[in-house]
């Protein structure tokens, strides 16, 4: 969304030379329309109208003189940016003809850019200055400059003017929170990616554990052999007998240490487009979030019998697969109340994962918004911001798989993730080939 600055203030990603290019197709346009009225008519005020533009001119040609064309804006600088244009464009108006000046609505621009590029409270004080310049050009402002005197009935101009005040707010308002529901989604995106990077790091240290581990094994072993061999031949008053009995007791440790890291390369790390079975995989994605409060059941069965009937799957170990069954298990065995099932069933062609917990279920309000970012049934907790099953969401449907919420009655709530094993096999083998 925003970065923060060195100044303490947050970093926009919007540059400064955007605003000044929305700057300079103003002043082209209104340097256009004053021009086109003055040639038709000769009543525009040039001397008071001219200064008004040239003052828009020089503002944007110190920004590029400056070298801040460049640079991104901090949000008090850009709310300046855009107040800046709000009052050239009333004092503008307020000069030809307020607003019975048909291109009054052009005041609307700069409130949409702030509602769209700053957060609530900048885009408001935009928005009200706005409001309050245009309530300043109906009370006073020049006549407009008509071939004919036009007297124009109070009543329009009243209308005008609620009908421009309505308009900033409502502009404002919607194009503010547009803006600031995409900003979540791309924060919301954002942290799926970086939990995809986190995995896919894991998986990658994993397996480079477990080759050091497998290379270095054998000149270990033969280290310990013979130290061994030189404490069984040393005396007992030999002065460093000690010392070899220390250097095999490490020795050995090491070797401890790079037989667990073995141990855990079908946990941890698969490497060469190796394969697991799926229920290898869902105990894997499992064995973090296991915990004394729940019992976590694993089972797995093949639905199909008969001829249709087929050994267990092997796929290619897929960090999607891994964090998105991991999110959705973590969070089963935290809402609980004693007890969490993953079954997994196959048969030819399809393969689901169920996961189901005995607590209190999905809120019947939440159940077919589960899977959108930012719902979360802890809104009263600020440190839960709704993601996780966002997250699993979104790295399952990478793999071609379908989510389904529900309600078990009696049984609490249920996850099912279900894929097509075609579909499964080509994305993660293709995952692995562009790893």
């Amino acid at each position: 969304m925003w970065a923060s600055g060195a100044g303490g203030g947050r970093v926009l990603r919007t540059r400064a030379g955007t605003l000044v290019l929305i700057r300079w197709l103003a002043i082209a346009g209104q340097s256009v329309t004053v021009c086109t009225v003055q040639a038709y008519t000769g009543l525009v005020l040039l001397p008071l109208v001219v200064p008004v533009i040239a003052a828009a001119v020089f503002f944007n040609t110190a920004v590029v003189l400056g070298g801040g064309g460049m640079r991104r804006l901090t949000q008090g600088n850009a709310a300046w940016h855009i107040a800046f244009d709000v009052v050239q464009v009333c004092v503008l108006i307020g000069l030809t003809g307020g607003v019975q000046n048909p291109f009054c609505i052009f005041v609307m621009g700069p409130v949409a850019v702030a509602a769209a590029t700053l957060p609530g409270g900048h885009a408001a004080a935009i928005g009200g200055l706005a409001a309050a310049g245009v309530s300043a050009v109906t009370l006073g402002h020049m006549p407009l400059p008509w071939p004919e005197p036009l007297t124009v009935p109070s009543v329009y101009v009243f209308g005008a003017w609620v009908a421009l005040s309505v308009g900033i707010a409502s502009i404002a308002f919607f194009t503010w929170n547009m803006a600031n529901e995409t900003r979540r989604i791309d924060a919301a995106y954002e942290a799926s990616r970086t939990a995809l990077l986190k995995e896919q790091k894991v998986a990658a240290v994993g397996g480079l554990a477990a080759m050091v581990a497998h290379e270095l094994n054998t000149p270990l072993a033969t280290v310990c052999l013979v130290a061994q061999e030189i404490v069984n031949e040393s005396a007992e008053d030999d002065p460093h007998l000690g010392e070899m009995q220390t250097l095999l007791s490490q020795a050995k440790r090491c070797r401890d240490i790079l037989a667990r890291l073995s141990r855990r390369r079908d946990r941890d790390a698969l490497v060469d487009g190796e394969t697991v079975s799926v229920s290898t995989l869902v105990e894997m994605a499992a064995a973090p979030h296991r915990c004394e409060r729940v019992i976590l059941s694993l089972s797995e069965s093949c639905a199909a019998t008969g001829a249709e009937a087929r050994r267990e799957p092997r796929i290619i170990r897929s960090p999607e697969i891994l964090h998105g069954l991991g999110n959705l298990i973590q969070n089963a065995v935290q809402f609980a109340a004693s007890r969490v099932d993953v079954v997994t069933e196959w048969d030819a062609d399809s393969l689901s994962v169920h996961i189901r917990d005995d607590g209190a279920g999905f809120p019947e309000r939440l159940l077919e918004h589960m899977g959108e970012p930012y719902v979360s049934t802890r809104d009263h907790d600020g440190r839960h911001l709704g993601l996780g099953i966002f997250i699993a969401n979104t790295l399952l449907s990478r793999t071609g798989a379908r989510l389904c919420f529900a309600n078990v009655p009696g049984s609490g709530a249920e996850v099912s993730v279900h894929w097509h094993l075609n579909d499964l096999l080509v994305a993660t083998a293709t995952d692995v080939a562009h790893a």
